[in-house]
């Protein structure tokens, strides 16, 4: 019964989304020459309605600051990653600290309003086949946010974890934007919940389910330094998920 109701308000929801990211796209470019505020009003409501056409599917969301940082600071802003959707949930839940994006270069294509959005707003898109060129563009993307007081968002497990399962998270990344960005406070953000809506890649959406999105206390680069300081933000974001630590690669050893 329940796949029936599930299957029933995903007909409805996946023609309103792809409405949305269409309908959208013609009004960024018309923003676009106005400046970044318009754009971004456009943007941030765009982002608004794909998480209002989640009630469709009867999708609830829980909000938690444990944290309020502060406004009109470079923020970084260290993210778990489940789904595509997180990327809505932090623009709009943290809208007002311009979060900017680091994607994968072939999302900077083909994708209605998402690619515009992604290559004209501040985020940086990267060829994950080329290290050098990867590191470059973070470093220029982190100068950008720390000038004009954006967020650096980075989802360190350098993938989604499908079945809600955090991955151990890499360091580089990271630790570029916080060489980058040395005054930024490094902000946790516990996402639960979003792997669920794609479980089976939109068909169905599974009706009535729960993401919890998480705002955690910053971790102190003067307190955590190097690798210490990507282990701790993954250890607060594993504790408030309630997921142990990552098991650790087993040891290789010689005949």
């Amino acid at each position: 019964m329940h796949t029936i109701i599930s299957w029933f308000f995903t007909v409805f929801y996946v023609p309103l989304f792809w409405g949305i990211l269409v309908a959208f796209h013609p009004l960024q470019m018309l923003a676009l020459p106005l400046g970044y505020g318009p754009h971004k009003f456009v943007l941030d409501l765009m982002n608004l309605c794909l998480i209002i056409n989640f009630r469709t599917v009867g999708t609830r969301f829980r909000v938690r600051f444990e944290y309020t940082p502060p406004e009109g600071v470079p923020l970084i802003l260290v993210s778990n990653h489940q789904s595509m959707y997180d990327i809505p949930f932090i623009i709009w839940i943290m809208r007002r600290y311009h979060p900017k994006f680091i994607s994968k270069k072939e999302l900077g294509r083909w994708i209605p309003s998402i690619s515009f959005a992604l290559r004209n707003m501040g985020s940086v898109l990267i060829d994950r086949n080329d290290q050098a060129q990867s590191i470059a563009a973070i470093e220029a993307f982190a100068r950008s946010c720390n000038e004009k007081n954006f967020s650096a968002v980075i989802f360190p497990e350098g993938t989604r974890a499908r079945d809600g399962k955090m991955r151990s998270f890499k360091s580089a990344g990271l630790l570029t934007l916080s060489r980058q960005m040395p005054e930024a406070q490094i902000i946790p953000i516990a996402l639960d919940g979003s792997w669920e809506l794609v479980r089976y890649n939109l068909f169905p959406v599974p009706f009535g389910r729960t993401v919890t999105f998480t705002v955690l206390p910053p971790v102190s680069p003067s307190e955590f330094q190097g690798k210490a300081l990507v282990k701790e933000c993954e250890r607060a974001i594993r504790t408030s998920l309630g997921q142990q630590t990552a098991p650790a690669e087993p040891a290789i050893t010689q005949a």
